[in-house]
């Protein structure tokens, strides 16, 4: 990799390679090169759906999530044309089930959640899962549910977006108490949007379900400028967000700790304890807290919101980050990445990845963009992260990301010259999609500036994935 002291040399890498590619480029051969060829929907697709011959998915509402079962199949909720679905993505069969979207699953297994302004008469609904997932297995709709419990109070009178943690799981012979952290945007209650968090104690006994929630409490101060509406992890405790930046600098992902809640007062107090250097959006914990996902943008750096679609020029790819804990278990930091789909088409791409219990990811990917006139198609793919190449995070040191953000100039002019210029902190993520020799052939064959510049960018290409 280039070393910090050779900042200034790559930092004129860009514009050599400006004033030079032009002559390049006019003699590049009919075919595509091979340095070309990066497009992936990841190293091992495990499952992609709706399969060759079952019904099309031809919108999809925001988010999908997965809902972990005793069979250990691959489940999600998600949402088309404002009707939630339980769709199995292992078996390829759906059914639908109560509300218009965001139908989330507590990291339990136990309960699916809608939040109210999807809901009928703005209550908060927890639905029995296994009843759920019976009528998924009888392959019959479940429309006429009921909800286990609804909450219906002005703090949460109209919210969505909500993400789900388990606190506490106590068990007293037979009966059991659970603490559900609930994280969620919006409200009609001032000030608002803001993010929020309410706390459900669920005492179940032999003679029936009692709900306690707490007051909702204003999250984490710090999260001042969250324009990727954060989650919340699998226990509860941390948040993923991204914060701060001002307009025209896009700003950092990061991790926080809720270390304190006050439902008296309606607030909580928060530690920062990642950050990660780059932009990103809809990022996940994984069940176990030690790995994170996410998709990343090109054109609008965070794609916050997609329903129904990708808009062109944007395209999301996803990406995986393991996190480091030290020896009290807490996470301090993050350790390598992991890039699994790169999409090449403006207004196509893969965005919203999630992990399952068994630490696969799946992610939405649209094969048509949403302002276009072709049929509009969606697919739901599960792949694992593990077969993926990881890379260190260049992010964080000028001169590597310098180098990185020349060498990913030079492919889309070299490859993808009618692409929209990337924006800034946009051209390294196209260099982590080249494998190393696609690069050292890329910077070989394309880049004419001077064999300084050269030899800096051709070790940086040791940083490339291997496969």
């Amino acid at each position: 990799m280039v070393s910090a002291s050779h900042g200034r040399s790559t930092a004129m890498v860009a514009a050599a390679m400006a004033m030079t590619l032009t002559a390049t480029l006019s003699g590049q051969a009919p075919h595509e090169p091979d340095f070309c060829r990066v497009d992936t929907r990841g190293t091992e697709v495990l499952a992609s759906r709706p399969a060759e011959g079952e019904a099309p998915v031809d919108d999809v509402n925001w988010f999908a999530r997965p809902v972990p079962n005793p069979a250990g199949r691959w489940i999600v909720g998600f949402a088309s044309h404002d009707q939630n679905y339980l769709y199995d993505l292992t078996r390829g069969r759906r059914v639908k089930m109560p509300d218009k979207s965001d139908a989330v699953a507590t990291p339990d297994g136990r309960y699916i959640t809608v939040p109210s302004h999807y809901t009928p008469n703005h209550t908060v609904n927890f639905y029995d899962a296994a009843t759920l997932l019976a009528r998924l297995d009888e392959g019959k709709d479940a429309l006429d549910v009921k909800p286990a419990f609804a909450h219906q109070v002005a703090d949460v009178y109209d919210h969505y977006y909500q993400s789900v943690g388990v606190v506490s799981d106590a068990r007293d012979g037979a009966n059991t108490t659970t603490v559900y952290r609930m994280m969620f945007s919006g409200s009609s209650v001032k000030p608002a949007p803001g993010f929020r968090i309410v706390d459900y104690t669920f005492r179940k006994t032999a003679t029936g379900l009692t709900v306690t929630p707490s007051k909702a409490m204003m999250l984490c101060p710090q999260i001042t400028r969250d324009l990727a509406t954060p989650f919340i992890s699998k226990d509860g405790r941390h948040v993923i967000a991204h914060d701060g930046g001002s307009e025209g600098e896009p700003g950092t992902l990061k991790i926080f700790e809720i270390t304190g809640v006050d439902p008296a007062g309606q607030t909580t107090t928060c530690e920062q304890r990642v950050d990660f250097g780059f932009a990103a959006g809809k990022a996940d914990f994984s069940y176990d807290g030690n790995r994170v996902t996410f998709h990343i943008s090109k054109h609008s750096y965070l794609t916050p919101f997609v329903n129904g679609g990708l808009v062109a020029p944007t395209i999301t790819d996803v990406v995986v980050a393991d996190l480091v804990r030290d020896a009290q278990g807490r996470i301090t930091g993050h350790g390598g990445l992991a890039r699994v789909t790169t999409s090449t088409r403006e207004g196509v791409g893969s965005y919203f990845p999630a992990f399952f219990p068994d630490d696969r990811v799946f992610y939405v990917a649209n094969t048509a963009p949403k302002n276009s006139e072709e049929p509009k198609r969606f697919h739901l793919r599960v792949v694992d992260p593990a077969k993926e190449v990881t890379f260190a995070n260049f992010f964080r040191d000028p001169a590597q990301r310098q180098a990185a953000d020349a060498i990913g100039e030079l492919w889309r002019q070299s490859c993808a010259p009618a692409m929209q210029p990337f924006k800034s902190g946009e051209a390294a993520w196209a260099f982590t999609s080249l494998k190393r020799q696609q690069c050292v052939g890329l910077v070989t064959a394309r880049f004419t500036g001077s064999e300084t510049d050269k030899a800096r960018l051709l070790s940086a290409c040791g940083a490339a994935a291997t496969r």
